[in-house]
């Protein structure tokens, strides 16, 4: 996993100091880094958009680096910028007076028709964003959003120096925000390029040194500075659950009861993602009543049903079509409270429970819960830590996952989206993991009751309650990839497509 960071500017500042770089020298290393992927694209007819800052001043130290190029037919590269408003900062007018020495050719946008905007943009191999940066925020003028639309109007590829020209540091995106199929970042990754909104407008995200290496860079700021103990997930910090011992028998592996409710189809895809996902029995409860006969034959054979707890039950998943009255839920929190040593899965309709503030308080170790943005709304409110919007919810999420955590110590929160993000606060550090690795795909009825399922398999099989809600979330994502036609994800498939992880 890599560290993430809320603000590299610090970082910038602290390098400086620690490692006796000048700011120029390492803004010739982030247009280095600009040129190697500009190279790889193969463009020939490449435009620059200028700003006036610092992000401005790359974008013309790229241009005359590119301005000395050959294509690989042997065409010389002409590099054209276009200064959306004149320098303002000592190293952009530095810099683009650099790039007009070199024979740069440099346009206003002040001395621009529409038409000859339009032509320009149509005609590009490639446009370079490099108007704004680190530290954006308010909204994108005019001119700004207009040459932004242009540009992801038109067949180019597209990449952006740092940041996506409208993507503010808090991770929200301005109307008119640039759209990269690249996004090339400097120094360190920042936490707004993993937010939901940002993950339909950074494209690929690379992160570039600056003369230093990612490490030293890192490491020059204290803890405290910049960083939010965040952390962006991996396909290699997956751990699959296999078998090391030969001698073992089903129940090695834990028996995980799914409460069965309303809608008994979502207790039965997450009874199926826990066998395929190791564990050794898979039984759905419902407590107080028996199940119909006519719902018996959505459940497979695998799955055993039954209407009390299996005496050797090792974790409980609770919420998936169940059903929102305190009628349905309390029964199995009761069960909960008094079986502290079970771990237990909270989704959907168990987050609306009204008792649930004081079970949480009186059990906060061995509990996940995994709401999607509305659901995770509802919980803050039932909970008690304020009403909220769910635009909110997921603008916010960092904050209030955190608030949430610092709120009931070891639990640990999933929160899902197009990037799912995991927060636990052990008692004295708060930690949060972003997921960036799933499909649009996944955007299917039924997907997150296979991802409860996933989480409440680990926890059976023994996994911390961290551990489990990151590994499953890693196996939900990954096995989404396996789907060349993002529309055609159905349950069951992913469930197939996690047991070929």
């Amino acid at each position: 996993m890599q560290s993430l960071f809320t603000d590299t500017r610090i970082l910038d500042k602290a390098a400086r100091e620690a490692y006796g770089l000048s700011e120029e020298v390492m803004m010739e290393n982030a247009a280095a880094a600009l040129e190697s992927s500009v190279l790889q694209a193969e463009a020939k007819k490449i435009v620059i958009l200028c700003g006036s800052g610092n992000n401005g001043a790359d974008g013309y130290a790229l241009a005359r680096r590119l301005s000395s190029r050959r294509a690989a037919d042997g065409e010389a590269l002409r590099p054209l910028v276009i200064a959306l408003v004149p320098p303002k900062s000592d190293l952009c007018k530095l810099q683009a007076e650099r790039a007009k020495k070199c024979g740069v050719e440099c346009l206003s946008t002040d001395d621009m028709t529409a038409d000859a905007e339009k032509n320009l943009f149509s005609k590009a191999d490639l446009i370079a964003d490099c108007i704004f940066g680190s530290g954006f925020h308010g909204n994108l003028d005019e001119k700004s959003a207009r040459l932004c639309r242009l540009a992801n109007e038109s067949e180019a590829v597209r990449i952006a120096c740092d940041l996506p020209t409208g993507l503010r540091e808090d991770g929200t995106v301005a109307e008119g925000a640039f759209s990269a199929t690249k996004t090339v970042t400097m120094g360190a990754l920042k936490c707004s390029l993993y937010s939901d909104e940002a993950k339909d407008i950074a494209g690929q995200v690379v992160c570039e040194n600056l003369g230093i290496s990612r490490a030293l860079f890192e490491a020059a700021a204290p803890e405290s500075d910049g960083k939010v103990s965040a952390f962006l997930l991996e396909a290699g910090d997956l751990h699959l659950p296999h078998r090391k011992q030969q001698k073992v028998n089903k129940g090695s592996f834990g028996h995980v009861a799914v409460a069965s409710g309303e809608k008994i189809g979502a207790s039965c895809l997450a009874g199926q993602a826990a066998l395929h996902f190791g564990a050794g029995l898979v039984t759905l409860v419902r407590l107080g009543s028996s199940f119909d006969k006519t719902e018996l034959p959505q459940v497979t054979p695998e799955l055993m049903t039954s209407g009390d707890f299996p005496a050797n039950t090792s974790a409980l998943a609770l919420g998936m079509g169940l059903g929102r009255s305190d009628e349905k839920i309390q029964p199995y929190l009761d069960w909960l409270s008094e079986h502290k040593e079970i771990p237990c899965l909270l989704d959907a309709d168990a987050l609306y429970a009204s008792d649930l503030q004081a079970f949480l308080k009186a059990r906060t170790e061995k509990s996940v819960l995994t709401p999607h943005p509305k659901e995770f709304q509802a919980l803050l409110h039932n909970l008690g830590l304020g009403d909220y919007s769910v635009a909110d919810c997921l603008n916010r999420r960092p904050q209030l996952i955190e608030y949430f955590c610092r709120t009931f110590p070891q639990c640990v929160l999933l929160v899902k989206g197009a990037n799912p993000m995991i927060g636990h606060f052990d008692g004295s550090e708060f930690r949060l993991y972003v997921n960036p690795l799933g499909s649009n795909a996944l955007a299917k009825a039924g997907s997150g009751d296979v991802l409860a399922g996933l989480i409440t398999a680990l926890l059976a099989q023994g996994c911390k309650s961290l551990d489990a809600a990151i590994n499953g979330s890693l196996a939900h994502a990954l096995a989404s990839q396996a789907f060349k036609n993002d529309y055609s994800l159905t349950p069951l498939s992913l469930i197939e497509a996690v047991a070929r992880l």
